[in-house]
């Protein structure tokens, strides 16, 4: 077991060599007092030797690191932390063998440098430094992961105001998504937190210290583990060439003001009731019924002048009962457009919105595939954005179906790298979608918002399990990062074959997010629920416009364009000349990843 201490005692303001030498000594002293209970990680704050007024050069920090490196040597204890010199971000780690050291300067502030990040291997880990906003970006932090990173380390100089909440959802979704834990410590005011492999929050206060116990041969177990495993089933072949576009975050733009934009305006969140289409023969009725009821109570509120946009949740037309073979799909599948596409765009012209949901999709131009696709339809009845899941459960073992990822050269030969991630500018916003697992990636997040989206569409199907908590915060914190709004509609209930029970396996709780991550309108569990939630448009567009002045969050995709395209990640068009039969076929392939990671050093046996 790894013993984690994070120290922010009181030190002294000073920007000269003095001061620094003086506070490393106060920090050494502290170091005394806290280690009476041993630990093995020792993590200060940015601006630890300063006060976080910052040094005019590195020259000042000289004789105070070279105390902080004696005291890591002699005490036999990783030391970690953070300093700004000459404006900028630096994190050191120092261990107690005299050659393993990191200087890192932050990547968030290191502007238009390809990103490059060191790790340490040691007996309790292999860890990364990431000072200052590092940790806010996804990318960052998927850079300590191609190094083999287990523990991250954020010394940074947190600040009490509207996005702060926002940040440490950020953090504590750094671990999550890359099955990492994640210890974080800043100065004034002195906070600590920490999270483990799953995203489980371990602690989070204030005060001098704090302390974790993290078990990292868990860690490395389910690193391990081929269901849902985020590192191996990272596409970074198709993200890199996102991050290689190199285009700046757009903003309004003229075609979205060539009608009159909406100001504010009402999203309803259909929470319905699915009963699963589980024999071809009776397809035609269940789907009828399916969408006579989600229609019809969805009518009563998309009605209202108010209402401009209804989402409806993943699956809610057909449910997903599992793998079939693509005979199955060829009758059960819906076409778009084909008659459900007709009558949602019925309904969207009739209530004068922009309706969008997610069904499993069978296209005849590509024979023996099936694809989990969400549609948006402008209210002249028009489909104006189909987006095909990126991210789907054919690498966890639950379907034999097809993503664009799959038969990447084909799909990008056919339809353009930019129907991909497609996005769509309307009077209520630019509008994107995802599709339930797609919101762990936060690859995708980012792609969507540099394509400029401000409203996310997020049909989805999350069903009851210890995943799911964690799973959800990620996704408030990439609404944050982005700063977009995210629609949420989630399945209320189901039912898996005619006869039986009806279940709330899927457990409701659609929302609508904001641009802070903050829960505008949620529902409070399973069931049937209609829910209406406000879209301010405005703020966050002017929200958007004071954030963008922030330098420590300004991002640069073409700084981690090559990291993405060197690594080798979960291969593209595995399925390009062969679809998949059956959905071990994807697991398979996700073991054959781990071993490779294995080889490289990345995942390590427990």
């Amino acid at each position: 077991m790894t013993r984690l201490l994070t120290l922010a005692p009181p030190v002294e303001r000073g920007s000269n060599a003095h001061a620094a030498l003086a506070n490393a000594q106060r920090l050494i002293e502290a170091l005394h007092r806290e280690l009476r209970v041993p630990a093995d990680i020792v993590l200060l704050p940015l601006g630890c030797l300063s006060g976080g007024e910052g040094l005019d050069s590195r020259d000042c920090a000289t004789d105070a690191l070279a105390l902080l490196r004696e005291a890591a040597q002699g005490l036999q204890i990783i030391l970690a932390g953070a300093e700004r010199i000459g404006g900028v971000a630096a994190g050191f780690v120092f261990a107690p063998c005299v050659e393993t050291e990191i200087w890192q300067p932050s990547l968030a502030e290191s502007k238009g440098a390809t990103a490059e990040l060191k790790v340490i291997e040691s007996a309790h880990g292999t860890l990364a430094c990431l000072p200052g906003a590092d940790l806010l970006h996804a990318e960052h932090a998927r850079l300590a992961l191609f190094a083999g990173a287990e523990i991250l380390l954020a010394p940074m100089a947190e600040s009490l105001d509207e996005r702060s909440a926002a940040r440490q959802l950020s953090r504590g979704a750094r671990a999550w998504e890359n099955h990492a834990a994640v210890a974080a410590v800043s100065l004034e005011p002195a906070r600590h937190a920490m999270w483990n492999h799953n995203g489980h929050l371990l602690l989070e206060g204030s005060g001098p210290s704090a302390r974790a116990t993290l078990d990292v041969p868990s860690l490395r177990a389910r690193r391990l583990e081929p269901w849902v495993n985020f590192p191996a089933q990272l596409r970074t072949g198709l993200y890199a060439a996102e991050y290689a576009r190199g285009e700046p975050l757009p903003r309004v733009t003229e075609s979205s003001a060539a009608t009159a934009p909406v100001e504010a305006y009402d999203v309803l969140l259909m929470q319905t009731h699915q009963a699963f289409v589980s024999n071809p023969d009776t397809r035609d009725a269940t789907v009828a019924d399916n969408l006579k009821r989600a229609l019809g109570l969805a009518r009563l509120f998309a009605m209202r002048p108010s209402t401009r946009l209804v989402v409806f949740p993943e699956f809610f037309l057909q449910g997903s009962d599992g793998s079939h073979p693509h005979e199955y799909w060829e009758r059960c599948g819906i076409r778009i457009p084909g008659p459900e596409t007709a009558e949602l765009a019925a309904f969207a012209k009739a209530c004068n919105v922009y309706v969008c949901g997610a069904v499993l999709e069978y296209d005849p131009s590509w024979p023996r595939r099936y694809f989990n696709t969400s549609i948006i339809i402008d209210p002249q009845g028009e489909i104006v954005l189909r987006y095909r899941k990126l991210q789907c459960a054919d690498l966890n073992g639950l379907l034999n179906i097809t993503t664009p990822g799959n038969l990447y050269s084909a799909y990008v030969e056919r339809y353009g790298l930019d129907a991909l991630v497609p996005v769509i500018d309307t009077p209520i916003g630019r509008l994107g979608t995802l599709i339930c697992f797609d919101s762990n990636w936060p690859e995708l997040w980012r792609a969507l918002a540099l394509r400029g989206a401000e409203v996310i569409c997020n049909p989805t199907s999350e069903i009851h399990s210890n995943r799911r908590p964690y799973w959800y915060q990620a996704k408030r914190a990439h609404a944050a990062e982005q700063m977009v709004y995210v629609a949420s509609a989630n399945a209320g209930s189901e039912q898996f074959f005619a006869g039986a029970p009806v279940t709330g396996m899927n457990r409701g709780h659609s929302a609508l997010i904001d641009f802070h991550g903050e829960l505008v309108a949620c529902a409070d569990g399973p069931g049937v629920i209609p829910l209406l939630g406000r879209i301010e448009l405005g703020a966050l567009r002017r929200a958007r416009t004071a954030y963008a002045n922030d330098p420590a969050v300004r991002f640069d995709p073409r700084s981690v364009a090559a990291a993405y395209k060197d690594f080798p990640g979960f291969p593209l068009d595995c399925f390009l000349h062969t679809p998949m039969e059956l959905a071990s076929e994807g697991v398979a392939l996700v073991t054959q990843q781990i071993e490779q990671l294995k080889q490289r050093g990345v995942l390590k046996a427990p």
